[in-house]
């Protein structure tokens, strides 16, 4: 049984590495943490990054959006992961520079 349990351990390691794997992960103020799959997170990089510096673009919105916008732009996100967090808080708010 001990045999079964720990084979069953490895293989939802592997899974969740898998699954993992293409995600990227964010933290808000209050230290909750969430993860995004990395295509949402280019897709709302664009259509934020487009509408501030697009007058004639559309604000976009969404759930993803508002909860990409709770998040903390810390040096573990990298560049990407910095621009998304701080093009999200100024789309939401609706501030363009």
């Amino acid at each position: 049984m001990a045999r079964r349990l720990a084979g069953y351990a490895a293989r939802l390691d592997r899974l969740e590495a898998t699954y993992d794997s293409n995600r990227m992960h964010f933290r808000t103020a209050k230290g909750r943490r969430f993860s995004l799959d990395v295509g949402d997170v280019f897709q709302i990089v664009s259509d934020t990054l487009g509408w501030l510096h697009d007058p004639d673009a559309e604000q976009p919105r969404g759930p993803l959006l508002n909860l990409l916008a709770t998040a903390e732009p810390d040096n573990e996100l990298g560049l990407i992961g910095q621009t998304v967090v701080l093009a999200a808080k100024q789309t939401v708010t609706g501030v363009r520079p």
